[in-house]
């Protein structure tokens, strides 16, 4: 059975995401307090404020999903090399465990990949630019008359990006950009 959803918070000390897993490990669905988090990606945004909430508290994930009761979560940590690459949850549509090589296999072939791959959303350089500029902290009005636009069309190129990373708002945007490499 394939998952409907899921969300990864990649470990600040994991490596490169090229390898797959060498083991997963089930996972009570509550973080350690040692847990340092570089990054988070969903499968659908509707799972950001849940990924959100969950690792701004110290409660267990069951508590924040809103899920009805035909629905499951199962937790687990994804190891490489005996180092914790992150934490995995995976939302079904009913009640089902995966074996640990059903895990690895949904984190191989389609978590791994979001994590290679983040930046195949495609984005006109000048948007780009626009997130960059912003990320360094030039207000609205700098920028437009850097690029010799109006303050309206450095917004419109800001919505747009917000819309294509599904970010809610200029922090987010920035943080989904360095995420997704706009900035190399």
């Amino acid at each position: 059975m394939k998952p409907i959803g899921w969300i990864f918070y990649q470990s600040k000390h994991a490596s490169e995401p090229t390898a797959e897993a060498h083991c997963c490990r089930a996972w009570k669905l509550k973080f350690e307090l040692n847990f340092e988090c570089s990054n988070i990606v969903v499968s659908d945004n509707l799972y950001r404020a849940n990924a959100c909430e969950l690792i701004a508290s110290n409660k267990s994930a069951s508590f924040h999903f809103g899920l009805n009761t035909k629905q499951s979560l199962q937790g687990y940590n994804i190891i490489r090399n005996q180092v914790t690459e992150g934490y995995l949850i995976l939302i079904f549509e009913s009640s089902y465990s995966p074996s640990p090589e059903q895990v690895k296999y949904y984190y191989n072939q389609i978590v791994l990949t979001h994590l290679i791959n983040p930046g195949d959303i495609v984005v006109p350089k000048r948007t780009k630019n626009i997130v960059r500029l912003t990320a360094l902290g030039f207000t609205t009005i700098e920028i437009a008359n850097a690029l010799f636009l109006s303050g309206r069309g450095v917004d419109y190129h800001l919505e747009q990006a917000k819309k294509r990373l599904g970010a809610n708002n200029k922090s987010a945007l920035v943080f989904l950009a360095m995420q997704n490499g706009w900035f190399r």
